[in-house]
């Protein structure tokens, strides 16, 4: 199948060439030789033999001149048909308007595609001016596909002065026809000041009507391969962006790839991206090709880029020497000039307002600006970056958390991401779960916790229970203030408001005996123990029971699901996955160094399953018990770091895609997927719950990393740099801040899209961020004053 643009420059090309040789046979028509009136002599007249000498003179130079001209509009039937290059093409029709018409100035302008403005494309001295389409007499011209011959401009009212001023020059006569093409006017010709200081005649008019006939045609066929030309660059740069966010391809790859395709779509001199800390109020230089700019800082609201990121304007800069906006400084401290500048804002993921990145481009080239056009394919551009940055969000603020680390100290930037990524125990994993045998012989000593006594358990609902109900039912249900004794009864009650032991035939003891076992796997560990998991099944428990998403669910997903959250982190040794295998740790070995902890989790919560004594699937059929024992392994392993972004990415397409594509009951795929962003969102929500339970969390997380920071320095082991000076309160609130700016609130706020009833955790989180955003400033506001003193 041919291509549809080469099919039309094809046709484009053989009109431009059919109506060239009409306008030459047109011109001749116009320029018909005038035949010299016969004398007739009389017998009271003599013809003088010098008379008809001069005649016959006149005649030869009439003759030469048309001839001429003829030959004229002949070359540039041959100089046109082969050219394609817009600027070349309107270059070629004033060389040859100049050939015919003697003027001073003589302009090609031609009509914008909404036919609001006319850019003076080709002109000695206004090249690429932009004009109203309406104002002069060229917009006349435009407007009534007449032509126009006046002798005094500034005499008549449809003559507009302002652009005579704008360019110093004084228009006397002028000339203006319309130039057509496909039936509609697409621009003008217009010669001012013959040279001859004599006003315009008809052989002027003559001469450039038939000019505007080849010229049509010759215009279009050149704005339809300039179209085309332009839509192949736009496609090839979203091309290579897809193709870059589908391979999973990193940040500084991606800014690459970004940068390297603007140039190509924008033909611009000089291209940089920005990304946007809305955290500290600042855009950055990811990646660059000049080393002493990578990692620069500007302050969001400052410059062009900075106005641009605060709140997504697009700014178009024909001129930047003559706007305000525009700070000529390190021009001058560079010695490069800029001359015209486009800036645009990458649309923020949740608010289009708050952009995550601006790429600016500086000095079109083989032009003076960057036009609509430019900016319509930059703005296609822009949206499919928005797509490739959603699934790479966190690592950019990783990276920007790295990059603000540098210029303190020297970090090592593979180990940092590695560190950071692996900070609540997970780091990058597409492995399938494994069944090794629970191995916990590794762990310290006093750092295995003891056994509930199942006897010291007042299972089922008594009325304690029954008050402690009451508690538990609420997000603001205080766990720290239950012994663990308690929660566990509270787990098992969980089961019990879903009745699920009724409905799937389980076993209640058996189901007690798992929930213990479970419990006993928990370490006494600053932050993963016992209350994480207890309250991850909570918040899961919470969110399937008032925020709509049990009816999304089977009993046995919902079961599945609850049983997952309790165990997601069993037997978690309290410190990184970065730790273990720096350390060589037996269950680094055992995992190959892939995603230890999370595998490691999975397979144990497999093997307590297998016990008899814990056996919750006796009454199952073989086909719910591998559906609900799949579901369990695939959601612990799906709380991997490294997958983050996948259920950011995954829940803003479905609230994007509409109703249509919500989460379906009847299929399995569905419903496993909801159990997944359950229990991950649940593994998240320390910060979306009220301000006593997600304070103690915090500082138990800060413990946590203090300790392992303690343990890397005894074992003579490279430090994980986010986890050291972490008694530095400034550090530890930026650290805070930009987990839940750029962690918690994008994968929330895509729940919150689907299960309105989720807002109220968005508004907590965001109450916490606005939170630590005054205490990052008022310790650097003490920071400063300090360093004055």
């Amino acid at each position: 199948m041919s291509n549809p643009s080469s099919s039309a420059l094809l046709i484009a090309t053989t009109a431009a060439a059919a109506l060239t040789t009409v306008a030459t046979f047109s011109l001749l028509q116009h320029y018909v030789i005038p035949n010299p009136k016969p004398s007739v002599p009389s017998d009271h007249q003599i013809v003088r033999k010098d008379g008809r000498e001069a005649q016959s003179l006149d005649l030869a130079t009439t003759v030469s001149e048309y001839r001429r001209k003829i030959e004229v509009l002949l070359y540039m039937q041959e100089a046109v048909v082969n050219v394609m290059d817009f600027n070349h093409v309107l270059s070629i029709i004033v060389d040859i308007a100049y050939s015919i018409v003697p003027a001073s100035r003589i302009s090609v302008m031609v009509l914008s595609d909404d036919r609001k403005s006319m850019t003076v494309f080709v002109s000695k001295d206004a090249e690429a001016m932009s004009i109203n389409a309406t104002s002069g007499i060229a917009g006349y011209v435009a407007a009534t596909a007449t032509k126009v011959n006046i002798a005094d401009a500034y005499n008549d009212p449809r003559f507009d002065k302002t652009i005579d001023e704008t360019l110093g020059f004084k228009t006397d006569s002028l000339v203006c026809v319309p130039i057509h093409a496909g039936g509609s006017v697409v621009g003008v010709i217009q010669a001012c000041n013959r040279t001859d200081n004599n006003a315009f005649g008809e052989e002027d008019e003559r001469g450039l009507e038939a000019l505007s006939l080849s010229a049509g045609s010759a215009i279009r066929k050149a704005q339809l391969y300039a179209s085309a030309i332009r839509s192949n660059r736009k496609s090839a740069a979203i091309l290579s962006v897809v193709r870059c966010r589908t391979s999973g391809a990193s940040v500084p790859d991606l800014i690459n790839v970004v940068t390297k395709s603007t140039y190509s779509l924008l033909l611009a001199e000089r291209v940089s991206v920005y990304l946007v800390d809305r955290i500290k109020g600042e855009i950055w230089i990811c990646v660059s090709k000049d080393p002493s700019i990578a990692g620069l800082t500007l302050p969001i609201g400052r410059g062009i880029s900075g106005q641009v990121a605060l709140n997504g304007e697009t700014i178009n800069l024909k001129d930047c020497y003559t706007s305000d906006k525009f700070d000529s400084s390190c021009d001058k401290k560079t010695g490069f000039t800029t001359r015209s500048m486009l800036c645009m804002a990458v649309p923020g993921f949740d608010d289009e307002s708050k952009p995550v990145a601006v790429i600016q481009a500086i000095n079109k080239i083989g032009s003076k600006s960057f036009d609509d056009e430019d900016e319509e394919a930059l703005s296609a551009f822009c949206n499919e970056v928005k797509m490739a940055m959603r699934g790479n969000f966190l690592e950019a603020a990783l990276l920007k958390l790295e990059s603000d680390a540098r210029r303190q100290c020297d970090i090592d930037s593979s180990s940092y991401l590695r560190e950071f990524g692996s900070m609540f125990g997970r780091e990058s994993s597409r492995s399938n779960y494994s069944e090794e045998p629970l191995s916990p012989s590794h762990l310290n000593p006093d750092r295995r916790r003891s056994s509930l006594n199942k006897q010291s358990i007042q299972w089922g609902r008594t009325s304690s229970n029954i008050d402690a109900k009451k508690e538990f039912d609420d997000f603001g249900f205080d766990i720290f203030s239950k012994s663990e004794e308690e929660l566990v009864d509270i787990v098992f009650a969980f089961f019990e408001e879903f009745n699920l032991c009724d409905r799937l035939k389980v076993d209640a003891e058996h189901l007690q005996n798992l929930i213990l076992a479970i419990h006993d796997t928990y370490n006494n560990v600053p932050f993963h123990n016992f209350y994480h998991a207890f309250s991850v099944c909570h918040v899961s428990y919470l969110l399937m029971r008032h925020c709509d998403m049990a009816q999304c669910l089977s009993s046995v997903d919902i079961f599945s699901c609850l049983i997952a959250a309790l165990a997601h982190d069993c037997d978690h040794p309290g410190v990184s996955n970065g730790y273990l295998i720096e350390t060589e740790d037996v269950l680094a070995t055992a995992h190959n160094d892939d995603a230890v902890l999370e595998r490691h989790h999975a397979s144990t919560a497999a093997k307590l399953m297998t016990y008899p004594e814990n056996d919750v699937f006796a009454e199952f059929s073989k086909q719910q018990k591998k559906q609900c024992r799949k579901v369990i392994l695939d959601a612990i392993l799906g709380t991997d770091m490294s997958r983050h972004m996948e259920h950011v990415t995954s829940l803003h397409e479905r609230a994007d895609e509409g109703h249509h594509a919500f989460f379906d009951r009847n299929s399995h795929t569905d419903r496993a997927e909801l159990v997944k962003h359950i229990i991950h969102c649940a593994d998240l929500a320390a910060q979306t719950l009220p301000e006593k339970i997600s304070e103690e969390f915090e500082l138990r997380v800060m413990k946590e990393f203090t300790s392992q920071a303690l343990k890397e320095i005894e074992a003579d082991c490279e430090q994980t740099s986010f986890m050291k000076g972490l008694e530095d309160d400034k550090k530890r609130c930026e650290l805070q801040l930009n987990f839940v700016s750029a962690i918690v609130l994008p994968l929330w706020g895509g729940l919150a899209k689907l299960f309105p009833k989720c807002d109220e955790r968005v508004e907590r989180a965001n109450e916490i961020r606005l939170n630590y955003e005054q205490l990052v400033k008022q310790y650097a506001s003490t920071s400063t004053s300090t360093n004055e003193r």
